[in-house]
C-alpha cells in the first residue's frame, strides 16, 4: 500500500504529459526562440512535470537537455525579462545575452533602460554590450541611496497627497525647495539656504530629509527633539530603510508607526523629472497619535507595522 501511494505521487495526468510533450517539442524544435524556451522550462520546473522520470528539475536539465541548471535558470530569467518589455511594442531581446544584463534591474526599470536602447541605436545595432552600456549607466546615475551630497530629491506626489489625508495639513517642510514645494505645498518650508536646523519646527511636519550622512541624523535628531518637547504634533518622514544606522533606530524607535515601501521610490529631481529608483527601499514613519489613521491611508504603499505602546 505505501508503494502504492509512493507511485502515485509521481504519477501525472494525461493532461500534465501532454504538457510536458508539447514543452519539449518546443525545446527539441532546434531552441527556436530562447523566450518559447524559457518559458517552456519555467512551466516544467514550477509544475513539476519532470517528476514521473527526474528526481529534480536540475537532474531533469541535465540527462534531458545536457544542460546545467544554472543555464537553464538564465535561459528562464531571460524569457521573463522579455515578457516584462513586451509593453513597450515590437523590439524585444533576439538573444539571451541580450536580456541578461536587465537581469540586475527592478521591472519597471528594466523597461526604462531598454526603451532607452531601442530609442538610442537601430534594432539592427543592439548588442549585449550595449545593453549591459545602458545598465551601467542607469546604475551611475546620483541616487539618494549614495549618501554623497546630492541632497536635491523630492518626493513624489502621491505620499504628499496621503500624506495630507492624514495630518489634515502640512505646517511645516524643514527640507525643502520652491521647487519640492509646488508639490509639498507646505504654508512654511525651509531650503538648504534657510538651514532648517537653524530654525522652529512646528505642528503638522512633512520631512524628506538630505540624505548625505554628514546631515541626515542631524535632521532625525532635531525632529525627535522637537517631537519630544511638543513643538510637532504630527510628523511623517520619508528615509531609505538603512535599519542599520543609528539615524533610523532614533526614529524607528520612537515612531507609532511605519510603513515599509513594496517598492522603491522614484524620487524627483532639480529639473522636475523623475529620477532612477534609488538602490535602497524606502520606509515612511508616522509620529503623532492617529497611527491608525496612518496605517489606513499607506497600507497601498507598502506593509504597516504599529509601535507597541
Amino acid at each position: 500500500m505505501t508503494e502504492e501511494i509512493e507511485q502515485a505521487k509521481y504519477k501525472i495526468s494525461d493532461i500534465e504529459l501532454a504538457q510536458l510533450k508539447a514543452y519539449e517539442s518546443i525545446i527539441e524544435r532546434g531552441l527556436k526562440t530562447f523566450t518559447e524556451v524559457g518559458s517552456a522550462l519555467m512551466d516544467i520546473r514550477d509544475k513539476r512535470l519532470y517528476r514521473a522520470d527526474y528526481a529534480t528539475f536540475e537532474d531533469y536539465c541535465h540527462e534531458r537537455w545536457s544542460m546545467s541548471r544554472f543555464y537553464a535558470h538564465r535561459i528562464i530569467e531571460a524569457a521573463s525579462i522579455t515578457t516584462n518589455l513586451l509593453p513597450i511594442g515590437n523590439i524585444i531581446p533576439r538573444t539571451e545575452s541580450q536580456a541578461r544584463p536587465l537581469a540586475s534591474l527592478e521591472p519597471d526599470e528594466q523597461r526604462e533602460v531598454w526603451q532607452r536602447v531601442i530609442t538610442s541605436v537601430p534594432e539592427t545595432e543592439i548588442t549585449a554590450a550595449r545593453v549591459q552600456k545602458a545598465v551601467d549607466e542607469y546604475k551611475q546615475k546620483p541616487h539618494v541611496s549614495y549618501n554623497s551630497g546630492n541632497n536635491e530629491w523630492y518626493t513624489p506626489a502621491e505620499y504628499i497627497y496621503a500624506a495630507r489625508d492624514v495630518m489634515g495639513s502640512i505646517d511645516l517642510d524643514p527640507a525643502s525647495s520652491e521647487l519640492a514645494n509646488k508639490t509639498v505645498n507646505a504654508d512654511t518650508y525651509y531650503t538648504a539656504e534657510d538651514d532648517g536646523l537653524t530654525k522652529e519646527w512646528f505642528g503638522h511636519v512633512w520631512m524628506n530629509p538630505p540624505y548625505s550622512s554628514d546631515l541626515i541624523g542631524k535632521f532625525a535628531d532635531k525632529l525627535i527633539s522637537h517631537y519630544q518637547n511638543g513643538d510637532i504634533e504630527e510628523a511623517i518622514v520619508l528615509v531609505n530603510n538603512a535599519t542599520e544606522t543609528n539615524w533610523f533606530q532614533t526614529l524607528l524607535e520612537k515612531c507609532l508607526a511605519v510603513c515599509f515601501l513594496k517598492r522603491r521610490v522614484k524620487f524627483i529631481d532639480t529639473e522636475g523629472n523623475p529620477s532612477g529608483a534609488p538602490l535602497q527601499g524606502q520606509a515612511i514613519l508616522y509620529f503623532g497619535n492617529k497611527p491608525a489613521c496612518f496605517g489606513e491611508r499607506f497600507k497601498e504603499f507598502g506593509v504597516i507595522l504599529y509601535h507597541d505602546c
